[in-house]
């Protein structure tokens, strides 16, 4: 990954140890730069309980945990997340095709097969990361908006309001939950009601993050975590 591109965060469910131990050690060794943290879990319980106070981008996600099924975790997920199922068990792979999964690996894990999965993972997340304007209707015409220009987004019911750093505003017919996918990694979701870039970040605390324009936002109890995992 280029120096300026934002590095990932992961998650590793699995309630064997040696699972857990032998995937982190992989990515690391192969793919360490890619990676801002790795993080695992042996329980469903804690994974969903770290899947609902973090921001994963991937997860690699054992299918058989202890009574429990880890498509279980699935809905807890935030969107955007990737999931590779990572099982011993070649049965589930329709059902994980079906669950619209990034990848599915067989164990004992091949590195080789591991390493191409990972490089069009990494393909994929730079291409959703080529946008360079959020395009929104204004007066009957499109109106193409830098995203190197946006400060902040404020959510208004099922409109968001755009504010740049030129101290324009404007006004889409799109929810915050739907701009967060187009926009990716460069905006984080620092509350309910507010995305932010995180390029126009001077600085934050646990309940409030001011702007280089010297904004001040408010921040949720879930976007402080998010900031925690980028910076």
């Amino acid at each position: 990954m280029s120096a300026n591109r934002p590095k990932i965060n992961a998650l590793i469910v699995d309630d064997e140890h040696s699972g857990r131990t032998s995937l982190k050690i992989l990515l690391s060794r192969g793919f360490g730069l890619m990676f801002n943290k790795i993080s695992t879990s042996s329980t469903l319980d804690d994974a969903i309980n770290k899947a609902i106070l973090n921001v994963y981008d991937l997860i690699f996600l054992d299918i058989e945990l202890k009574g429990h099924s880890g498509f279980e975790l699935l809905p807890h997920l935030k969107s955007g997340t990737k999931v590779i199922f990572v099982t011993a068990y070649s049965e589930f792979a329709i059902m994980a095709i079906k669950q619209q999964a990034f990848d599915y690996i067989l164990k004992p894990i091949n590195p080789i097969e591991l390493k191409e999965c990972m490089s069009r993972f990494q393909k994929e997340i730079s291409n959703s990361q080529t946008v360079k304007y959020l395009t929104i209707r204004k007066s009957g015409e499109s109106l193409p908006i830098s995203l190197d220009e946006i400060e902040f987004i404020r959510a208004d019911g099922p409109y968001s309001h755009i504010f740049t750093e030129n101290k324009m505003q404007h006004t889409t017919a799109r929810t915050l939950k739907d701009l967060k996918k187009i926009l990716g990694h460069g905006f984080i979701r620092i509350h309910k009601s507010y995305l932010v870039n995180r390029n126009m970040i001077k600085s934050y605390k646990k309940d409030m993050l001011t702007t280089i324009n010297n904004t001040c936002l408010p921040v949720s109890r879930v976007g402080s975590k998010e900031l925690l995992q980028v910076f």
